[in-house]
């Protein structure tokens, strides 16, 4: 009876969180297909359509200011996948005219959702049998915080970040297996290695991460399979050095493929977009000066990323009226985008589940020396796009995406560590559930603020203050 309850549970609020998003996103305000005569919503169908006739150009109607011209001709810089996702509407009647960027925002959200879900319950039945309080909450964090619930306003923007999310959280799931579980490893080297290649297809800078992570773990289990003796049998030892073979394979197939794209677009294999042609830069003067004197990433950026991502005091004013640090985030950055946000507030639990995880990796006695090295490995990778992401021209809301495959799976190997070794410590259960509910709020919060704020540098939105701005785009004050 406990068993069905539990699942009946389990599922009603799977049902619940579906609904939950399809309304935020779908049918609340909007149709999840539209038909549109032309329009930025529709570039991924230009991009198809041309694709169709071997050609990596879209139509300037399309894409706006967002294009990069060369040669006469218009280039999106955002990765083929989602192009893709159009082509079964190419086949229909006037198929080129539909938009489906909130159709595929929520099925994006879904996935992610369902992959979420699926390493809980891969993590609680192989680690938390001591703690099964720590289940509920991951499943409730993972269903109602951060980035299942921040990233609910459907554009073509969030539409890229949520399908690399996609591919990010299932390549979490296999890096989970292939560390609690050796003989997982093969297989997880192969399923991550296509996983890479997706998000590479996607969102460049998410994909250079997932690949650095699978090439610095694959070269550990290479290492491992040369001089380790504590490989029970050579059977196996070929088994894994097959799949490393596979792994290679396809990481190399989508390096080709990404660098003949490249070639197409911007006559250079190594170059993913080439903002002298940058269309925005007619409409903002100061860009490319900015670009040429510092750079597309820039290391001293970092402390205003952390500001940012992490303390949001940068859309305060100080007593002379001006913006905190308005001199640096003015010089350095094109644009910081609201709303404002923090990931100690709509992501705390799995920050301070990663913090365990952290600290307990450097201290290192509760590992074996191949499972502490390939967790190193992982975070290694992961944490690359997190890099960017601070050190980026541009700071936009978006851009939280790059932060979570590396706190997912250091969060929930810090959930791991703590049913393991920490279940005693009596504070933790109180602590862990008031994080997840202070996320829950603030994640519906951030969301609401989100789905009021218009894109662009804030400067010129925040004349009156943050709190006039988001008063009187909810009509509450003239």
């Amino acid at each position: 009876m406990k068993y069905f309850w539990n699942r009946y549970l389990y599922y009603t609020l799977v049902a619940f969180c579906v609904l939950w998003y399809c309304g935020n996103i779908l049918f609340w305000r909007h149709s999840p297909i539209s038909i549109r005569p032309d329009g930025f919503s529709l570039t991924f169908n230009s991009m198809m359509e041309n694709l169709l006739h071997g050609r990596f150009d879209v139509d300037p109607k399309t894409v706006g200011d967002e294009g990069f011209l060369r040669n006469g001709r218009v280039y999106a810089y955002w990765g083929l996948f989602p192009a893709f996702l159009r082509m079964p509407f190419l086949l229909l009647p006037q198929g080129q005219h539909f938009d489906i960027t909130r159709l595929s925002c929520i099925i994006a959200a879904l996935i992610m959702f369902i992959i979420n879900c699926k390493t809980v319950q891969y993590v609680a039945e192989h680690a938390l049998q001591r703690t099964p309080w720590l289940k509920t909450v991951l499943f409730v964090t993972v269903a109602f915080t951060g980035v299942q619930i921040c990233f609910l306003r459907p554009s073509l923007y969030q539409e890229v970040c949520l399908w690399s999310l996609v591919f990010a959280v299932f390549f979490v799931y296999w890096a989970l297996r292939a560390c609690l579980q050796a003989e997982d490893t093969p297989k997880a080297l192969v399923w991550m290695a296509l996983a890479s290649v997706l998000a590479l297809l996607t969102r460049v800078s998410m994909g250079i991460g997932l690949y650095a992570a699978e090439s610095l773990f694959g070269l550990l289990i290479l290492w491992r399979c040369w001089r380790d003796t504590s490989c029970p049998s050579v059977p196996l030892v070929r088994s894994w050095l097959r799949h490393c073979a596979v792994a290679v394979f396809i990481l190399l197939a989508g390096v080709a493929l990404t660098s003949f794209i490249n070639f197409e677009r911007w006559g250079n294999p190594l170059t993913f977009a080439n903002y002298h042609t940058y269309l925005f830069n007619i409409k903002y003067p100061d860009r490319l000066p900015r670009t040429e004197q510092y750079g597309l990433f820039n290391t001293h950026r970092i402390p205003l990323g952390l500001i940012y991502f992490f303390f949001p005091v940068w859309v305060l004013r100080n007593s002379e009226g001006h913006f905190f640090f308005q001199d640096a985030f003015s010089r350095l950055i094109d644009a910081a985008e609201l709303p404002p946000s923090s990931f100690f507030l709509t992501d705390g639990l799995f920050l301070f589940f990663s913090a365990v995880f952290v600290i307990s990796l450097v201290q290192g006695r509760h590992y074996p020396a191949m499972a502490r090295a390939a967790s190193f490995a992982i975070m290694a990778g992961l944490v690359i796009p997190a890099i960017l992401m601070l050190m980026a021209i541009s700071m936009n809301f978006r851009y939280r995406a790059e932060f979570y495959p590396l706190i997912l799976f250091s969060g929930f190997m810090g959930a791991i560590f703590i049913a393991q070794h920490l279940h005693d410590r009596k504070w933790i259960k109180p602590f862990s559930i008031i994080l997840t509910v202070v996320g829950v709020i603030f994640s519906h919060l951030v969301l609401v603020l989100y789905d009021l704020s218009e894109m662009g540098p804030a400067g010129r939105l925040l004349k009156h203050g943050v709190a006039d701005y988001y008063l009187s785009r909810m009509g509450l004050k003239p």
